[in-house]
């Protein structure tokens, strides 16, 4: 997006990519061969630009097309679901505004969504590209019931790439599943090699009458599935608040984690099939993490 901003050439995509990235980079790159060819954008002539599911990429799209195309007859579409989505609450409009450079008002309960715009926003072109925390908690859900449903699987595991200074809001999900779970985080060079350190032997161990699980999930909304899973398979009561902003993502994901459907909802598939769930959609993963499915079964393999 910063890229487009600046008119400087957009970075290589590939077909392993998240779709997210993709379905936004294919936009600019035909907003961009509009301008290029110098097409009128009119009435007779407009730009259909389909955006799939990708929330960010309808958003991000739309504070852009007002900033640079203003008078462009250019429709954004989608699947159903995100045109249901339009105009729900989010922070990526107010990220979005700060890439282009408006002075949005910084508030001390800031989102990390925000404040990470910010930061890319300033050190644009000198930014270093993250790995996803966010596809990581699939990951500690995995390790944290790694005893009980994955015996035979690594009890060890290293994700490549994520580092310890991360700028993302999600970063907190090393935290939450040390203090909870007994999944243990230790940096490298490498990436995080995650460890399942408990002792116990089954899951009735979790199950003490006077425990219960109290996090708020106003900064962290997409760590919600894989969080909720894992109280469930452990028999852990999760008492979950600020999760308004759940009912707008690809699916319900409060009505979807209950009810254990997939509802073609990426996050939502990688979480049933962690807690040992069978999903009737895979296809829908590819949205952020294309080679979760591979490499999960890769690592549960010995369990077949």
């Amino acid at each position: 997006m910063l890229q487009a901003i600046h008119g400087d050439p957009l970075m290589r995509v590939s077909v392993n990519m998240p779709d997210d990235v993709v379905v936004l980079h294919d936009a600019l790159e035909k907003l961009s061969a509009f301008s290029h060819q110098n097409l009128e954008f009119s009435e007779k002539q407009p730009l259909v630009l389909h955006l799939k599911n990708c929330g960010t990429a309808l958003r991000f799209l739309q504070v852009y097309l007002e900033k640079c195309y203003p008078d462009a007859a250019i429709t954004l579409t989608g699947d159903p679901r995100l045109l249901e989505r339009v105009g729900k609450p989010t922070t990526q409009t107010a990220s979005a505004r700060i890439l282009h450079g408006e002075n949005v008002p910084s508030m001390p309960d800031e989102s990390p969504y925000i404040t990470m715009s910010r930061s890319m926003a300033e050190s644009y072109p000198n930014i270093r590209l993250e790995y996803d925390w966010s596809s990581a908690a699939f990951w500690y859900e995995h390790m944290a019931l790694q005893p009980f449903l994955y015996p035979n699987a690594p009890s060890k595991l290293l994700l490549q790439g994520l580092a310890a200074d991360s700028l993302q809001g999600d970063r907190i999900v090393t935290d939450i599943y040390a203090e909870h779970f007994g999944v243990k985080t230790t940096f490298t060079a490498a990436g995080a090699i995650i460890v399942n350190t408990t002792t116990r032997q089954s899951k009735v161990d979790c199950q003490l009458p006077d425990r219960q699980l109290v996090l708020d999930f106003t900064n962290c909304p997409d760590l919600y599935p894989a969080i909720a899973l894992t109280c469930e398979r452990l028999g852990i009561p999760l008492i979950a608040t600020g999760t308004e902003r759940l009912a707008y993502k690809e699916s319900n994901r409060l009505e979807a984690v209950a009810s254990h459907q997939v509802r073609h909802d990426h996050r939502m598939a990688m979480a049933l099939l962690v807690a040992g769930y069978p999903i009737d959609d895979t296809a829908c993963i590819a949205k952020s993490y294309p080679s979760f499915l591979s490499q999960w079964l890769a690592v549960t393999k010995a369990n077949e």
